[in-house]
């Protein structure tokens, strides 16, 4: 009997109608944002790598390159797809596609350039103290360079060239942060 009360004193607790509604229109508005974030991250991604194949489809049919290795993007005075690949000769060569298809494809043997490695020691020589952002091909008005971006002593944004053969400089820019 006294297990009968208890189960009578017992007060059942209910959400009134109208939280229960704003509690589900909530969950449906975190859930439409996050598929628009996921769906928005998958466009960006795939921005990253648009134009990808058709370069390389070029390359294979444009040049002896058979064996695509690596592809990247390089933004200089325009669009650039850089490729690295191998012949039928097992030489390894770099390939500047330009983004306008009326333009030629620059190729570089990498045997007859310096290693990003060669450049890296050569920057670490002349730069004691500064960080080391990335070093990556480049190609400005048709010539192939280096391009290595740091920060220097001054906290300065630097984007040095350097020809891609000899390492000598062809171009440097410095840029001083405005804002903090």
């Amino acid at each position: 009997m006294a297990r009968k009360q208890l189960f009578m004193n017992k007060r059942s607790f209910e959400l009134p109608s109208v939280v229960k509604w704003i509690l589900l229109i909530l969950l449906i508005l975190f859930l439409a944002v996050i598929i628009f974030l996921i769906v928005l991250y998958n466009q960006i991604q795939d921005g990253k790598t648009a134009g990808f194949q058709v370069a390389e489809q070029r390359v294979i049919q444009e040049s002896s390159i058979i064996d695509i290795l690596k592809t990247s993007r390089f933004f200089g005075e325009s669009g650039y797809h850089v490729i690295y690949g191998k012949t039928d000769d097992k030489v390894t060569q770099i390939a500047f596609v330009p983004d306008d298809k009326e333009q030629k494809i620059t190729i570089v043997n990498e045997d007859e350039t310096i290693s990003s490695d060669e450049v890296m020691q050569n920057w670490q020589q002349g730069c004691k103290n500064c960080s080391l952002i990335k070093i990556v091909p480049a190609i400005l008005k048709d010539t192939p360079l280096w391009e290595i971006s740091y920060q220097d002593e001054a906290n300065r944004y630097v984007l040095e060239y350097v020809s891609i053969y000899d390492g000598s400089q062809y171009e440097e820019f410095r840029f001083k942060k405005m804002f903090q």
